[in-house]
């Protein structure tokens, strides 16, 4: 039994890739780069996506708009944006290149948020006997406006009985959330989340506490994002907590 474990184990690490890489990874193609910061003045970029594999692999590629609703996101059919090829075979070993951009001129003001969701498709003719798992990576792209603002708001409050802490954007960027910790300034029963969030503008991102750690009183929050480290100082009152 515990070579069989073992075995899986390796099977499952194979297809694994570390989040801290320059790439997105899965078991037979990975992508570069993992993300696009475009302008109205450039609004197009290349994708690279390698077949790491020793199969043909067959890649079908879609844009779609990109939304949050608190703790869950959005996505939804989008014709914003032009993709060449959408859909194509790649060799083991080789390298295919993705165009894209945006079909019409935007000037908003407010940033605009979109996925490239890369997507494995099955190859035609007889499948190899066993299970097979289609992958999937999803690329973020940001069309940023010439004038950048940007503004979070933080609060804690509770929802039946739970802490939830929210993020407001009110900028017209987003921001990126790469890790955050509560404490009550003593740092003795810090609360630390490490999964990584994007705040979008104009929208707003929650996270559910476990409940117990953060007593009443002065709270801090300790904000680590791609462009550096925040603190916000809360106050914890009986029914809820919001930036001082």
């Amino acid at each position: 039994m515990a070579s069989m474990l073992n075995k899986w184990r390796q099977l499952l690490a194979a297809g694994l890739c570390a989040g801290a890489t320059a790439m997105a990874c899965a078991a037979s193609f990975n992508v570069n780069p993992i993300g696009f910061d475009l302008t109205t003045e450039r609004s197009a970029g290349v994708l690279q996506i390698r077949n790491t594999g020793d199969q043909p692999v067959r890649i079908q590629v879609e844009a779609v708009d990109w939304s949050t609703d608190g703790s869950k996101e959005v996505l939804s059919d989008t014709d914003a944006l032009l993709l060449n090829p959408p859909i194509f075979s790649i060799e083991p070993g080789q390298l295919q290149f993705l165009r894209f951009g945006l079909r019409h001129p935007q000037n908003s003001p407010t940033e605009k948020s979109y996925r490239l969701l890369i997507d494995e498709v099955p190859q035609a003719g007889p499948q190899s006997p066993g299970l097979r798992t289609l992958l999937r990576v999803s690329i973020p792209v940001f069309i940023t406006p010439k004038v950048r603002q940007e503004k979070i708001s933080w609060q804690l409050k509770r929802v039946a009985g739970a802490l939830v802490l929210s993020a407001a954007n009110e900028g017209n960027v987003h921001s990126k959330i790469n890790q955050l910790r509560l404490s009550n300034g003593d740092d003795k029963d810090a609360l630390q989340i490490n999964a990584p969030a994007y705040v979008l503008p104009g929208q707003r991102k929650e996270w559910s506490l476990a409940n117990g750690k953060i007593r009443d009183g002065a709270v801090r929050l300790h904000i680590l994002t791609d462009k550096g480290e925040i603190e916000e100082h809360l106050t914890l009152e009986a029914d809820q907590v919001s930036s001082r």
